[in-house]
């Protein structure tokens, strides 16, 4: 590797770069040489001019220096004359810059030039060291002795002024003619011509060196450059095989050297192709090697840490169980010394639902805990999520090994969570309670391979601890079982025993097992007289809906987890609602109760016969344990005592109070019930009626078929009397054939209501066997305070008014006498007045807006008809109405109302009002007149309104009256486009055959149910059943007397259409109606 080195074309770049620098040094050193051969040419050629031009001036200076002597006669002439002579012969030393002095020029102060350094030398020998040719040196030469001949003139004309002793003479002119003469003229031109072609011949060798020298000089300059490019192409060539020698460039390598050099052997040195024998690639393969040598330290290392840990966690462990007494205490522990002793990411505890197979968390920790929260993990083999480690492990009862989470097929279905939380590996080892595999320990760690034997008899001998303690806790907790049975026992025991009411102490036995059972919902069901429907008795916790709807749920086979086990004495355990049959027709109102799971027990009397069900509702699926099944047990038997106890108690209650054949409230109960009705309403303030009812004719039923029919006619007339009554009120048989009702906090016309109520209700027709009967009724009625202050006051003053109504033709009612007088005039005062009414223009529509319940929006107005009298104020519709219909006027002020809200609501349609339906009432007298259709349809074309907004809303007891001729005015209707709805729907008894017949599209669920449907269950129960009756029949419904924000929720609750009532807004005229819906239409 080394000899390949030496050898390698850097060595040889790098020989050749040395020799090219040292030819592109030697080719410099030429061209600088070469340049200072023609600086000196230069130089020699300057100083030829300046020693030729010496020779000239000192021959010029000396003509001048004789010449002034010959004119002036002065000394210094001569005297410089010499001096001149003297430096140029080498007699006297040079003075400094002595070529640049003009003798002319120098005044006659006597002041010399500067010397030199005192030098001496002739003219003639600079001439000589200067370096001329030979054929130049000879020209110069003979100017020079041409010169020095012509000083012999000079001396001579200097030499005859010295004899003239005149200051200017003669001989002073003659000196000057010989220093001008034609002879002296020649002379000099004899030393400036050699001086001439000294500088030609001077002047043509110095251009020829200089111009050869500056060619060589090119040359080399070119030479030099071409070398240059050749060097850095020698320089690059070397770079070239540097990089390949290293790999990369130096400041990478630097770089890869540096980390190395950190102790950073993990990262990886990339090496580009062809650089494996580089010293790259030499580096990277020692990064490799010290990395796969940490590696394998780090191995070590990590081991001797992990079973370290493992060791800590197996003491802990022991720790922990020693201090635990229960599993719920344990579990939680185990999984944080897992964690934090043990170094795992985490780990949990999954025990197996013996019923559905499924693993359920039963305790959890560390990092990705929240995965557990919608875990689907089953010890199913044939389900993928059974075949991950914690399935396998409990399946096949033996540890299972994930080395490496993330490449294991077993845990296919978790590789994307294993790569979210950063699970390496994973380990799975079974727990057992009493030698059967219960559950499982799971635990994850962030490193691949890091259950290695040791570590895995470790955690074998850590779960062999837990389940030692999990024996231990099975024993313990048959003790506390049987502690908290006894608990159980006596809590029921006391309460089944007291004086309280049987549903409070339901309720009570109920409350106490869900929170002994978290999660959990109880419902206690009992069988009704007919012992064929179920009834409930408590359920606390059980949403409203759901118990409206199953009330009165039928028993059978299949029907429900209650009906079935009330039919069939046994108990009934459905672990799934959602897939089982027998909830079938339940499953989606228990879905939307959250309702997953049931367990009913049949309560069975000493006798051996069904009292109703207790049942256990989950919010999961579930089955229960054997526990569970001991507790259903033990609370169904007390159920039972709790039940027949109270029954005994009922039934010696029921004889001192009820009448035998009825059921009703006897005189003694009456008595006691009428005197609390009255002292509340001296209290409060009220009124309160007492209505007398007595049969007409009854005698002769008992006469002609019997006392056996005539009792069933009672008590079929006494069901039908407690249909319509309140809670409040009472119905009470004082024998024979006469009927007492107390009816609290009741004015005059609500009584009259009642009474007009029960007069079509009692002569509605019995089926009895092969006999169908009518009978009629009738009714006084006494009002407190008006007619007495004590009960027997006014039962007697009933009775006489009741009297009254059968002088007057029976089947009617009748007020106490006194009273009579007043309402007779005052109705005939309403009577009269009512005729004028409607041309005086008293009578005045008021639309109450309707609300339709899926977007709030004001689908349409019921139009009601009030009376503003001048002098009687405003008068109720409940009472003049009547008296219309008494009177015949009824059919004429329905014609006005439906004209009057049919033109309004075009009108507001054309003032921009977005369409809606007008909603009005028709009378029975309206109903039932044989032009009423052509009536409707008249006004409709009259108005220009079309018939699909129109409404007419009819009483159930008018359409119930004839049902056949109903039917037919309700068809001539429908073929004319006018919709129809059935007013004041559960007041009435309408035959659901013929309902389904009727041509209506919408039932008006009565104000008096929707009053107390908030503390009212059996009023909750009747608004459930019209709007499920309506859905199953395709009506629409609609509830009128909306007063709260909670009667609005139950009904949307329930899925009612419509609504209307003072919630949203009192009826309005039409001006504030108008304001009313375009305000809510804006908003």
């Amino acid at each position: 590797m080394i000899s390949s080195f030496r050898t390698s074309p850097f060595s040889r770049y790098i020989w050749l770069t040395l020799g090219m620098y040292l030819l592109l040094a030697v080719t410099f050193t030429i061209y600088v040489k070469a340049e200072k051969r023609i600086d000196r040419a230069n130089e020699l050629r300057l100083q030829s001019y300046l020693l030729a031009d010496e020779l000239r001036q000192s021959s010029d200076d000396l003509t001048r220096m004789a010449r002034a002597y010959a004119v002036t006669g002065e000394p210094v002439y001569k005297q410089r004359y010499q001096e001149i002579l003297d430096i140029r012969n080498g007699k006297l030393a040079r003075p400094v810059a002595y070529e640049n002095i003009y003798r002319d020029l120098v005044p006659l102060d006597n002041q010399r030039p500067r010397p030199g350094s005192h030098r001496k030398i002739a003219l003639l020998d600079l001439m000589r060291q200067a370096g001329f040719t030979d054929a130049e040196f000879d020209r110069l030469a003979q100017a020079k002795t041409n010169s020095n001949a012509l000083t012999r003139t000079e001396f001579a004309a200097m030499k005859l002024v010295d004899t003239d002793k005149q200051p200017v003479g003669t001989i002073h002119i003659d000196a000057l003619k010989l220093l001008q003469s034609t002879q002296y003229y020649q002379a000099k031109a004899g030393i400036m011509g050699p001086i001439n072609e000294f500088q030609q011949m001077m002047e043509q060798r110095t251009l020829a060196t200089v111009q050869n020298t500056r060619n060589t000089a090119t040359l080399l300059r070119v030479i030099f450059i071409l070398l240059g490019i050749v060097l850095l192409y020698m320089l690059w060539r070397t770079y070239r095989a540097l990089h390949q020698i290293l790999g990369s460039p130096v400041d990478t390598l630097y770089a890869h050297i540096n980390r190395l050099g950190n102790g950073d052997f993990s990262t990886h040195i990339p090496i580009a192709p062809g650089m494996k024998n580089s010293i790259l690639g030499w580096l990277a393969a020692t990064q490799l090697k010290l990395n796969r040598l940490n590696h394998e330290r780090n191995t070590a290392e990590a081991k001797i840490l992990r079973l370290s840990k493992l060791y800590a966690a197996l003491s802990q462990c022991n720790q922990t169980i020693i201090r635990s007494t229960s599993e719920a205490e344990l579990f939680p522990q185990i999984c944080r010394v897992a964690v934090q002793f043990g170094g795992m990411k985490m780990a949990w505890i999954g025990l197996v639902n013996d019923a559905s197979k499924q693993v359920e968390v039963a305790a959890s920790h560390g990092e990705g805990i929240n995965y557990l929260e919608n875990v689907n993990i089953t010890i199913a083999h044939d389900n993928p999520n059974g075949r991950g480690p914690t399935g396998t492990a409990i399946r096949d009862d033996k540890p299972f090994w994930c080395q490496d989470f993330q490449h294991d097929p077993h845990t296919a279905p978790w590789h994307e969570l294993g790569t979210h939380y950063g699970w390496g590996a994973s380990a799975a080892l079974p727990l057992h309670r009493n030698g059967k595999a219960i559950g499982a320990l799971t635990m994850y760690s962030d490193k691949t391979g890091a259950f290695d034997a040791a570590a895995q008899s470790l955690l074998i001998e850590m779960v062999m601890d837990v389940d030692y303690a999990l024996a231990g806790f099975v024993s313990l907790a048959e003790q506390h079982h049987a502690q908290h049975m006894e608990i159980q026992r006596n809590f029921m025991l006391e309460h089944i025993t007291s004086d309280a009411p049987l549903k409070l102490i339901l309720e009570k036995i109920a409350l106490r097992l869900e929170n002994l059972k978290p999660d959990t919902l109880c419902s206690i069901l009992l069988l009704d007289e007919d012992k064929q429907h179920l009834h409930i008795g408590a359920a606390p916790s059980l949403p409203d809906f759901y118990n409206a709807a199953i009330e009165g749920t039928q028993i059978g086979p299949g029907i429900g987890s209650c009906g079935n086990a009330a039919y069939t004495g046994k108990r009934t355990i459905i672990e799934d609602i959602a897939h089982h049959p027998y909830w079938e027709q339940y499953k989606s109102i228990a879905e939307r109760a959250d309702l997953h799971a049931c367990w009913s027990e049949p309560i069975i009397s000493a006798d051996n016969k069904v009292l109703g069900t207790f049942a256990i509702y989950h919010h999961t699926t579930a089955l229960p344990s054997q526990h569970d099944i001991q507790l259903i047990e033990m609370a169904a038997h007390f159920i039972a005592i709790a039940i027949e106890r109270k029954q005994a108690e009922a039934h010696i209650h029921q004889l001192a109070h009820f009448d035998p054949l009825t059921n009703l409230p006897n005189r003694l109960l009456l008595d006691k019930r009428a005197h609390e009705a009255i002292s509340a309403a001296q209290r409060t303030g009220t009124s309160l009626a007492v209505l007398f009812l007595d049969l007409d004719h009854f005698k002769n039923i008992n006469d002609n078929l019997g006392h056996r029919i005539g009792d069933e006619l009672l008590i079929a007339l006494t069901r039908r009397l407690q249909s319509v009554m309140r809670d409040e009120d009472t119905v009470s048989r004082l024998g024979g054939d006469e009927f007492i009702f107390v009816l609290p906090d009741t004015g005059v016309g609500e009584a009259a209501n009642v009474a007009e109520k029960l007069l079509p209700l009692v002569a509605q027709p019995y089926h009895l066997g092969s006999h169908e009967l009518t009978i009629t009724s009738s009714i006084g009625i006494a009002m407190y305070p008006e007619d007495g202050a004590d009960f027997d006051t006014l039962i007697k003053a009933a009775d006489v008014a009741m009297y009254r109504a059968k002088q007057a033709g029976r089947n009617g009612h009748c007020y106490f006498t006194n009273e009579m007088q007043v309402r007779s005039a005052r109705a005939l005062t309403l009577e009269n007045a009512l005729r004028r009414a409607l041309e005086r223009n008293q009578l005045k529509v008021y639309y109450q807006p309707q609300i339709s319940m899926q977007d709030n929006r004001i689908i349409g107005a019921e139009a009601l008809v009030r009376w503003h009298h001048p002098e009687l104020g405003v008068i109720s519709p409940a009472e003049f109405i009547p008296i219309a219909e008494d009177s015949g006027q009824i059919y004429q002020i329905g014609e006005w109302v439906l004209r009057t809200a049919t033109h309004q609501l075009k009108a507001w349609m054309n003032a921009g009002i977005a369409p809606m339906m007008v909603a009005v009432n028709l009378s029975a007298i309206q109903f039932r007149h044989s032009r009423l259709p052509e009536l409707v349809t008249a006004i409709l074309k009259e108005a220009a309104l079309p018939p699909q907004y129109l409404e007419l809303e009819l009483t159930e007891g008018v359409a119930m009256d004839d049902p056949l001729a109903a039917i037919a005015v309700m068809d001539n209707l429908d073929s004319r486009g006018i919709r129809m709805s059935i007013d004041d729907f559960g007041t009435g008894y309408s035959s659901l055959n013929y309902l389904k017949k009727f041509k209506v599209y919408k039932l008006k669920i009565d104000q008096s149910f929707v009053r107390d449907i908030g503390s009212d269950p059996e009023d909750k129960a009747i608004v459930v059943a019209i709007i499920s009756m309506a859905q199953s029949l395709g009506f629409q419904t609609i509830a009128e007397g909306v007063e709260t924000a909670g009667q609005l929720a139950f009904l949307r609750e329930q899925g009612c259409d419509e609504v209307q009532g003072y919630y949203f807004s009192q009826a309005l005229p039409a001006d504030q109606f108008e304001l009313f819906i375009r305000d809510w239409q804006s908003a």
